[in-house]
């Protein structure tokens, strides 16, 4: 029993050696190296002949992620015996981040660096050099409030986009005024999407790519990951299901709602606010001559609703008038042959009655969409040729009026004239 507490104490006492010893290595090392690289005025020349800061901000280093870390922990191709000398090779943050290696390698970031570009996204370019910091501090470049902005030191640049053929050149400005920006940085709802939440992180691929979680066909899935009820009920319309067969003018999410710049259906910039998603959003479908010869699908349904009574009055600025979503429904879309559709036979009167309570199975009848083919009724044409001979008659009745008056006020005029 006294050799085991006698052997425990002198475990004890060796740790305790063991970190008297080692301890202060780690600070005479940091120590040394701040010797020269505390300078601010310390610099080098690249293989280029630019001239570059070797400055490192100790107070900074010290608050990071990796302020207990001795300076060759990172940089470990540096002999500080021999130092300075030749530069090393750089830091391989994968000898303690493996799992992020391989992700990284594989990604759009990845791939452009093995291709010896010096503008893509490296570790210190994301996550900083000497200032890293835990994602959850507000400081930190990848905290949600800055992530944005990080992303934009390279996405917002008018010249990486023209160098590299980058579609969309400002995404940053678009986000910040998006549903989702302003969530993040007005709100600071941090579960709302930022720029990680779509794209990832360490493995970011190109749009083109089927892996992407913006691969078009991976849209509906990658936003479902925060809007579940919706991805459910989508996954179940006429939409997903042309998309599902590779049809690509089949719209998922960002063809309706936008990318960067998702707005609230509320917001009367928004391709779905009820002013503007029949004749901005549904029409660059329905109302495209080559999709619909395409699929076999009805023409002219986009014009034929402008010309109703509920398209005229959405024209004019009518909230509640009906548009495309009100009756066909906004993600649950479906055929009306389909008993689930809400433009089934059977609905309609449901339907029809969400905006007219007193509605009958008669009324719901009605044709919406009248083309040139279509066959609208007795009542219908006697009340379209009414319609017209009363606006002849009516228009006709004024310009005889107002000719007839003009003649007679004219000749008032001139009789008056004379006699002066």
């Amino acid at each position: 029993m006294i050799t085991n507490h006698l052997l425990a104490v002198a475990l004890l006492y060796l740790s305790a050696a063991s970190w008297q010893v080692t301890m202060p290595v780690v600070v005479y090392a940091q120590d040394e190296c701040f010797e020269c690289h505390a300078d601010p005025d310390l610099t080098s020349e690249d293989d280029a002949g630019k001239e570059i800061s070797l400055f490192v901000d100790q107070e900074e280093y010290l608050y990071s992620i990796h302020g207990d870390f001795d300076c060759t922990d990172c940089h470990a191709d540096v002999d500080i015996e021999e130092h300075p000398g030749e530069p090393g090779e750089g830091v391989d943050c994968g000898i303690c981040h493996e799992d992020v290696v391989e992700p990284h390698l594989l990604s759009v970031h990845g791939q452009s660096v093995e291709n010896g570009s010096g503008d893509a996204a490296t570790c210190s370019g994301c996550h900083g050099k000497h200032n890293i910091l835990p994602a959850s501090d507000v400081v930190s470049l990848i905290h949600p409030l800055n992530l944005a902005a990080t992303c934009a030191q390279c996405h917002a640049d008018p010249k990486i986009a023209k160098k590299y053929d980058i579609s969309i050149s400002d995404p940053l400005a678009a986000y910040r005024e998006s549903v989702h920006g302003l969530a993040v940085l007005s709100e600071h709802n941090f579960a709302a999407a930022n720029c990680v939440s779509c794209h990832g992180g360490h493995s970011i691929r190109s749009m083109g790519d089927p892996a992407s979680p913006i691969f078009w066909k991976n849209v509906p899935e990658t936003c479902g990951q925060c809007h579940q009820d919706i991805y459910k009920t989508y996954t179940e319309s006429v939409h997903w299901r042309a998309a599902k067969k590779g049809i690509r003018d089949a719209p998922v999410c960002t063809d309706c709602h936008g990318e960067h710049s998702v707005k609230s259906p509320d917001d009367p910039e928004s391709p779905v606010h009820p002013l503007r998603v029949s004749d901005k959003t549904c029409e660059r479908c329905h109302a495209s001559e080559l999709i619909t010869e395409r699929y076999g699908m009805r023409e002219s349904r986009a014009e034929t609703f402008e010309n109703s009574f509920h398209g005229l009055a959405v024209k004019a600025g009518s909230l509640k008038a009906a548009n495309c979503a009100s009756c066909h429904g906004i993600h649950n879309i479906l055929p009306s042959s389909d008993p689930q559709s809400t433009i089934n036979p059977a609905n309609l009167e449901a339907t029809c009655g969400s905006c007219h309570p007193k509605t009958t199975t008669n009324f719901a009848q009605g044709r919406i969409h009248l083309t040139t083919t279509s066959r609208p009724g007795i009542i219908v044409n006697y009340v379209r040729i009414a319609y017209f001979w009363l606006i002849v008659v009516v228009i006709g009745g004024m310009i005889v009026h107002n000719g007839v008056d003009f003649i007679k006020k004219s000749r008032q005029q001139l009789k008056q004239r004379r006699e002066a």
